[in-house]
């Protein structure tokens, strides 16, 4: 009895294999296979730095404001 559980837990651990096991690795295909073309063009037409500032501005914001701050917080 105890070499047939034995068994059956052997036969069920080896029959556990992954599908990841027999994918190519290595500059292979890969898992996904015929779903992309050869050449994968990421981001194609879009704008990725739409509406932003050419130049960031040289002169540095007024510390005034913070600076009249401070000083009523210090009070």
């Amino acid at each position: 009895m105890r070499r047939a559980v034995i068994g059956v837990l052997v036969a069920a651990a080896a029959a556990c294999g992954s599908p990841e096991a027999t994918r190519t690795r290595g500059g292979g295909p890969g898992g996904d296979t015929g779903n992309r073309p050869e050449i994968v063009k990421m981001h194609e037409g879009s704008q990725q730095y739409w509406r932003t500032p050419d130049l960031i501005p040289t002169e540095p914001p007024p510390l005034e404001p913070s600076r009249q701050a401070r000083e009523y917080s210090l009070q």
